[in-house]
């Protein structure tokens, strides 16, 4: 009688899911079986969510750097009109033209129509 509760708490110890998962006889279960083309449809769907949630992450990554960029191309440009239209000041123009010892000069009649 001793010998039948032994036994039976082997069969039980050996039947668990803890054992069956580290021995790996859990690949043999019936129910794993009939669905394994379930398993690895999962599968297949976790792996495509997390390359999917990888690529998303890494366009986030470079909307980011391109944002970083624009800012800075949109300082140069500010700083850029800004030298543009001081160059391009009556006062600016006639001292360069006086530095630059042409003919040129500042007229002395005021501009006509021609009829």
């Amino acid at each position: 009688m001793e010998e039948n509760t032994t036994q039976k708490k082997k069969k039980k110890k050996k039947s668990g899911i803890f054992y069956k998962i580290y021995s790996g006889n859990i690949l043999r279960d019936e129910r794993i079986t009939k669905n394994a083309g379930l398993f690895a449809l999962v599968i297949f769907y976790i792996i495509i969510y997390i390359s999917n949630r990888y690529a998303f992450q890494q366009e986030l990554h470079k909307i980011s750097d391109l944002k970083d960029e624009v800012k800075i191309l949109k300082y140069d440009v500010l700083t850029q009109q800004s030298e543009l239209s001081e160059k391009g000041r009556q006062s600016h123009i006639e001292k360069y033209v006086k530095e630059s010892e042409s003919e040129l000069g500042i007229a002395t009649q005021p501009p006509y129509l021609i009829e």
